[in-house]
């Protein structure tokens, strides 16, 4: 099987080639980094000159990206197998879709923006579409992102107790088996602010809290009940707003954590909830989108 990596012609997301390399080698597969540049005029022109000159600076940015992205993945040395190629595009998403669909591929791994924190996953115009849109599984890489020097350490897998967790947490466990990496189980419970007026009680809604807790570490155990192997940890991350929840928990700087998407119509795509939109926003380890 063959991973795609989308890899821009000018505004390079940080950290896109880490992740790809290191998720290729943790599967076992072969690398295809891609880079989509503008189409040329597909209208008759009286500028011929105009629309050659076009084409030819299309190409030399689409040869120059991949001679960037060659330079710097036969820098670190891989035994890995990597091609290259670029394709003439209007829309950068269905440009890596069609590559994708062409190949064959398991998994499309994409960067966060440029204009995102840093150490944080930040969907850009691209990005965004294409986990919206996809039909396979779509990576994520924090903006900065490094390669863990000896592949990945651990996968986190976030669940809420949906009939489809099951499929989620089977390709996440394959995931972990195949990297040879523990697997966890986590799901979050939000404080917002105070719910109830003081005439009921100030600690009412940390007993809602513990309450909320004590329903999602059954389920947790539940869960994973069903995996062949009971080493699973399992983990409730309990805080006020997403963030609070989600750094109330352990995570592995070498990690990845794995996200099932919410259905939406009759055919399987990746489309984020509420919740999973929230958990891809705060998260600062590389994240696996799952179609539903």
């Amino acid at each position: 099987m063959t991973i795609v990596t989308g890899y821009g012609p000018w505004r390079q997301s940080s950290g896109v080639l880490e992740l790809a390399t290191a998720v290729a080698a943790a599967r076992g597969e072969d690398l295809l980094v891609a880079t989509i540049v503008p189409p040329r005029w597909n209208v008759p022109s009286m500028a011929r000159q105009v629309d050659g000159e076009f084409a030819s600076w299309s190409t030399e940015q689409g040869e120059h990206a991949l001679a960037r992205a060659r330079a710097e993945i036969d820098a670190w040395g891989l035994d890995l197998e990597v091609s290259y190629r670029w394709d003439a595009d209007r829309s950068a998403v269905s440009g890596l879709q069609a590559i994708a669909a062409d190949v064959g591929a398991s998994l499309i791994v994409v960067g966060s923006s440029e204009d995102g924190r840093r150490g944080r996953v930040e969907l850009g115009s691209t990005s965004d579409r294409l986990v919206h849109s996809a039909r396979i599984p779509v990576a994520v890489a924090p903006r900065g992102y490094d390669r863990p020097a000896d592949g990945f350490t651990s996968v986190t897998c976030a669940v809420d107790g949906r009939d489809a967790d099951a499929g989620i947490i089977a390709t996440a466990a394959a995931l972990a088996r195949e990297a040879e990496v523990p697997l966890r189980l986590a799901t979050f419970v939000v404080r917002m602010d105070t719910m109830y007026p003081p005439e009921v009680g100030l600690n009412a809604e940390d007993e809602v809290a513990a309450q909320a807790r004590e329903q999602a570490e059954r389920m947790l155990a539940t869960l994973r009940g069903t995996l062949p192997s009971s080493d699973v940890e399992v983990v409730v991350g309990l805080g006020h707003g997403w963030r609070a929840a989600m750094d109330s928990v352990p995570w592995d700087d070498d990690g990845v954590l794995v996200i099932g998407s919410k259905p939406q119509g009759p055919l399987a795509r990746v489309f984020l909830g509420s919740s999973a939109t929230k958990i891809v926003r705060h998260s600062m380890i590389p994240v696996v989108l799952l179609p539903a």
